[in-house]
């Protein structure tokens, strides 16, 4: 068992996985506890950019380190990571409105559902370009 773990371990697919779990906890808690002690104050719209920069700084070095294995410059690197967390904000930002205003869903349960389909698409777009060799 340990060395079939151990190799799984091995494909950066795997990796990517593992963290981008973490990145979505770590996500979903900022942005939930963000959301809960501001919302009477700040639009629920303004929670994602801080939540957004928030986890994009927790995560940075998981995904440098132990996904990527990045060993270039950290800050261009940490600025091209942004830019696709940026691709989230977009996508966060046109899901959350029509889910909330529209489909009349809770605003933490719509962000939930936003979540688990945004590390699809960043998978590609770390792998192609953030994280390239």
């Amino acid at each position: 068992m340990t060395t079939t773990v151990a190799r799984a371990l091995t494909d950066r697919r795997v990796r990517y996985v593992l963290v981008g779990g973490v990145s979505s906890a770590v996500y979903y808690a900022l942005f939930a506890a963000i959301y809960l002690t501001t919302r009477h104050h700040l639009h629920y719209l303004a929670v994602p950019v801080l939540a957004n920069l928030g986890c994009a700084i927790a995560t940075y070095p998981l995904q440098r380190r132990w996904v990527f294995r990045s060993t270039g410059p950290i800050v261009p690197g940490f600025l091209k990571f942004y830019a696709i967390c940026l691709w989230a904000l977009v996508f966060t930002y046109a899901g959350l409105p029509p889910l909330v205003e529209l489909a009349h869903v809770p605003v933490l349960l719509a962000q939930a559902l936003l979540i688990v389909t945004a590390p699809l698409i960043n998978y590609q777009l770390s792998k192609l370009w953030a994280f390239r060799r």
